[in-house]
């Protein structure tokens, strides 16, 4: 979808701005709203970001509060690349929000990082393992918290 970035801070405002544009995507915590995600990654040994084309693939369990969720896919096919390291999943929520408590839980964890964004993109980074949550601001992560054992439901 989008690529090549130097750097995710460059890449995470392009794919916010490019998915907010997709059916329902700021449609808030109606019905109607829609999460997207997909994941972001690199190509050969190019240390450049890609991001995949987003998923819309919900849950099939209904969330309380309206909530919405997405499948986070397992691959991506990119055809112009050898090999490919997947560095981070990527999602997007159709309300203003941050990262849910389901988007923290270690039992969901398939890759190091997470990146969620909200129809304002504002964009957040999540580091599974040492378990900060960082902020995108002026060009830079900055954390603003720290993720509790009980949080990451351990």
């Amino acid at each position: 979808m989008l690529g090549p970035h130097d750097s995710l801070t460059a890449l995470a405002p392009r794919l916010c701005e490019a998915v907010r544009q997709l059916p329902g995507a700021t449609a808030g915590n109606r019905r109607e709203g829609q999460e997207y995600c997909g994941l972001i990654y690199q190509r050969d040994a190019d240390p450049a970001f890609f991001a995949s084309q987003p998923s819309s693939i919900s849950s099939p369990r209904q969330l309380p509060g309206g909530r919405k969720s997405c499948s986070v896919p397992a691959t991506v096919s990119d055809p112009e690349a050898r090999s490919i390291r997947i560095f981070a999943d990527y999602h997007s929520h159709p309300a203003i929000t941050t990262f849910s408590n389901e988007d923290l839980q270690a039992a969901r964890q398939r890759f190091y990082f997470r990146v969620m964004f909200n129809p304002i993109c504002e964009v957040y980074l999540y580091d599974f393992q040492e378990r900060p949550v960082y902020e995108l601001q002026d060009g830079e992560f900055k954390a603003t918290r720290k993720i509790t054992d009980d949080r990451r439901g351990e």
